[in-house]
């Protein structure tokens, strides 16, 4: 893929400490290259002080100094989530051919955000190519029935920890920009429509083309999963619609309702200051076999506090399941 700027930072330090948010609007997304007769795309979001008036892109040239004229819209079809909004700029003139272009927000603090840099290219392909779009097919589980839960606290703060005797696993087919993409797929908005084996719709999804992502979820497995594309050009709204395309099942696994694998229970149960009810046995394995950030825990056994189904007393060796748990990973979540 030609190139993505990508605005944001992460904390290698800590992974508990959050990224720091932006005042006002900021620029999160924007191709790296674009036509010259194009549009600039980019998403938009605000993450504290937010204005009451609309965001408004700034395009400036880098070779000249001058900021370029033209309209902004909102990108139609699209849905606002809390990735941002995509904006559309369209410049009143031709952009210069090898000329870079710094991008903003009006009213932006330049000591929080500089601005993100792209460059207009003539020799930028806009065909949207057979290989544009990659979808796969993975398998998921949430819980089955009632959870049993109990308040986790970490270093991160409090938060609820949840756990079930049993999973349900379904089907997600997901159709996302393939790392083949030309960088011209940013000038479109997609719209993913599912369909059965026979062509039965299922249900539609709408994304902006660049690094968009949609989702269709099946309780139950199918030899196969359909989808069909279609482009919508945000320059002059001409659509092009590709042909049906079908993924195999493959060995994602099987769907249906299944036990709870406790040896991939996350080892975040051990800082519940009590075990989820019905859990106790799990729960006090990990508080024997884990170490927590204070240091060891001296070898006393394990109680369950009252008022959870056992008593004060209460009390499991925990070598044997220790051992069995010791190779846990991973977290059970709810399906979206």
């Amino acid at each position: 893929m030609g190139g993505l700027a990508v605005v944001g930072t992460s904390s290698s330090s800590d992974a508990c400490t959050p990224v720091p948010p932006l005042f006002g609007y900021h620029v999160t997304e924007i191709p790296g290259t674009v036509p010259l007769d194009g549009v600039v795309v980019a998403r938009v979001r605000c993450d504290m002080d937010c204005p009451d008036s609309p965001p408004v892109l700034v395009v400036k040239d880098n070779e000249t100094g001058e900021v370029v004229d033209g309209a902004q819209e909102m990108a139609a079809d699209l849905p606002v989530t809390g990735l941002g909004i995509v904006l559309v700029f369209r410049p009143a003139a031709p952009l210069a051919d090898g000329h870079t272009y710094i991008v903003t927000v009006e009213g932006q603090d330049p000591a929080q955000f500089m601005g993100v840099e792209i460059r207009a290219s003539a020799e930028l392909d806009l065909e949207i190519g057979a290989d544009a779009m990659a979808a796969s097919v993975r398998v998921e589980e949430t819980w089955y029935g009632t959870p049993s839960c109990c308040t986790a606290v970490t270093n991160c703060g409090s938060k609820p920890f949840c756990l079930a005797k049993e999973v349900e696993r379904y089907v997600v087919l997901g159709v996302h920009t393939s790392e083949a993409a030309r960088d011209g797929v940013g000038q479109y908005v997609q719209t993913v429509t599912f369909l059965s084996p026979d062509g039965a719709e299922l249900g539609k999804r709408t994304a902006w083309s660049w690094g968009g992502v949609v989702e269709h979820t099946y309780e139950d497995a199918a030899p196969e999963y359909c989808y069909q594309v279609t482009y919508r050009s945000l320059i002059d709204g001409a659509t092009i619609e590709e042909e049906r395309v079908c993924v195999p099942h493959g060995d994602a696994g099987e769907t249906g309702v299944f036990p709870t694998d406790m040896a991939t229970v996350d080892p975040e149960i051990r800082w519940c200051e009590s075990p989820p009810e019905g859990f106790e046995d799990v729960w006090c394995a990990m508080k024997t076999d884990c170490e927590p950030a204070g240091g060891p825990v001296e070898d006393e056994g394990c109680s369950v506090s009252p008022g959870r189904g056992a008593s004060s007393g209460w009390a499991l060796s925990a070598i044997g399941l220790g051992l069995a748990l010791a190779g846990r990973v991973g977290r059970r979540r709810g399906r979206r």
